[in-house]
């Protein structure tokens, strides 16, 4: 298969993941609304703030399985070596960590309730999330699996079939057992896990995977391949205690500021409900990007093709920009009334139009996280995130009690500015890619001007709200008419001139890659 061959394949099972994960996250935001609404804005920041804790101990009893199986299987297949074994040394690993963690969690059940969660959660609550976390695990493995083999319908499926029954048993203690306080908050998050996962899991168990000519010896031994992960589990679960630990300190810090206790989780609930999820909400695309670049990157580099690589690294980062910006675009002009038609308010619209400028940051992070542990490079992955949550926490502890929650968006816009601006310098540094910024930022920027005076334009002539459709519709059409003419440049300039040397088909090396 050609380079352009797999690029297309790649850039066309991404925008089918992106369709499934477009009703996803938008079936996830609608309800996110409707618990909101059923159940209170502290009651979905309390299980927001438990949901956090809960994916805590998900990544430390996971062992980064998709990751590791995603990548590793890729690198297996590349090599020609025994991808199943892989996949057995994974799952076993896997497996036996997670029946290790949820066995200690289990038994300290009893203490964990009595010292942290004394009045909200009971001891049977935090054992049926116990027994949810090997199912969590195998459930990883299983998606990525898929990933390496390129599977990447049936994962899609199986989160459809998640949520739908995650939500609907959750839903169902709504509106028939919470109000009889026949069931608790906490007690319907953690059913509702496990029979989601539990579906989730059946579900890709059942799904063929293709068959290839494999080598009988692994080309990797078992202690070997726990070398490899470590890493890999260190960086998942540095992340996951930096991320738990700057969402406990929210609630702590608006109470320093004077805000109560329900409002304190009200206002966390609202911002990590529905402001948070907005914002994310078109980065489907990228998200897609992210996990299919971990198996690709990885066969690529076993293979050798680096020029490929560097083909993909800045297409990859031209597309990112230009979608990010048009979505900055739509924020910009519209938060106020997403806001209101999602929260009901107008503070989350004004929310919301303050953090767009921090979507492209946003958005570069997935897909240039995705490169590095495509590369190899979870070292400097785990470094970067541990700087940037410093920064995060740094903030929020010292502008929090003196703003308020627009403390909280002063955090989230200075980790994601500093931790961004370092992962592309590094990206850009270890691939060796001298990218076109005329063709990344500059024609994006160019197009966002245009779009913007195009929906100032509309907007003035209309002078109401009936025709914000319209608006949208016309600044769009500019911002990607702009992009069509100052991008008509074809791909195969780009590849000559990555490449560089006709006659060295695999181009420069990449440096010190393992």
């Amino acid at each position: 298969m050609t380079k352009r061959n797999r690029m297309d394949r790649m850039m066309s099972e991404a925008l089918l993941l992106s369709l499934f994960s477009v009703g996803l996250q938008g079936l996830g935001l609608l309800f996110n609304v409707f618990l909101t609404r059923r159940l209170g804005a502290a009651n979905v920041g309390a299980i927001t703030l438990t949901g956090s804790f809960y994916s805590l101990a998900a990544v430390i009893s996971g062992g980064s399985g998709f990751l590791a199986v995603s990548r590793f299987l890729s690198e297996e297949i590349g090599c020609g070596g025994n991808p199943k074994r892989i996949f057995r040394y994974v799952l076993r690993f896997c497996m036996v960590l997670s029946i290790a963690v949820s066995a200690v969690i289990f038994l300290l059940a009893p203490l964990i309730v009595q010292r942290f969660l004394p009045d909200t959660c009971s001891v049977g609550t935090v054992r049926m999330l116990c027994l949810s976390l090997p199912v969590a695990a195998v459930l990883a493995c299983l998606k990525g699996r898929c990933y390496a083999y390129q599977r990447v319908i049936p994962p899609a499926i199986a989160e459809y079939i998640e949520f739908v029954v995650k939500s609907g048993v959750l839903a169902f203690c709504a509106v028939f057992l919470l109000p009889q306080n026949k069931m608790s908050v906490f007690g319907a998050f953690a059913v509702s896990m496990f029979a989601g996962q539990g579906s989730a899991v059946l579900f890709l168990a059942a799904v063929r995977i293709p068959h290839i000519c494999e080598h009988p010896v692994c080309s990797c031994s078992f202690r070997r391949l726990l070398i490899l992960i470590l890493p890999m589990i260190g960086n998942a679960c540095l992340v996951a205690i930096l991320s738990s630990t700057n969402d406990a300190l929210v609630p702590l810090t608006l109470l320093q500021y004077g805000s109560s206790t329900e409002e304190a989780l009200s206002q966390f609930g609202e911002f990590e409900a529905i402001i948070i999820p907005t914002l994310f909400f078109p980065s489907v695309v990228q998200c897609c990007l992210s996990a299919l670049l971990v198996p690709s990157l990885s066969r690529a580099r076993t293979e050798n093709r680096f020029d490929e690589i560097r083909m993909q690294t800045e297409k990859i980062l031209e597309q990112t920009v230009s979608y990010a910006l048009f979505i900055v675009l739509l924020i910009g002009q519209f938060g106020t009334q997403i806001g209101m038609l999602l929260g009901g308010n107008s503070f989350t619209g004004q929310i919301l139009c303050k953090m767009a400028p921090v979507v492209p940051f946003i958005y570069l992070e997935i897909v240039l996280e995705g490169i590095l542990r495509g590369l190899g490079k979870q070292n400097f992955s785990s470094l970067n995130y541990l700087a940037e949550y410093t920064v995060r926490i740094s903030v929020l502890l010292i502008c929090v009690p003196l703003f308020g929650f627009y403390g909280i968006v002063l955090s989230y816009m200075a980790c994601n500015l500093t931790g961004n601006a370092v992962r592309l310098y590094f990206v850009l540094r270890v691939t060796e890619l001298k990218p076109v910024w005329k063709r990344i930022l500059g024609a994006p920027a160019a197009a966002f001007l245009c779009g913007m005076l195009a929906m100032y334009a509309v907007r003035h002539l209309a002078q109401g709200v009936t025709l914000l459709p319209v608006a949208a519709v016309t600044g769009g059409l500019a911002y990607w008419s702009v992009m069509y003419l100052l991008n008509r440049q074809p791909d195969s300039f780009t590849q000559k001139r990555i490449t560089g040397n006709a006659n060295c088909p695999n181009g420069r090396k990449i440096r010190s890659f393992d």
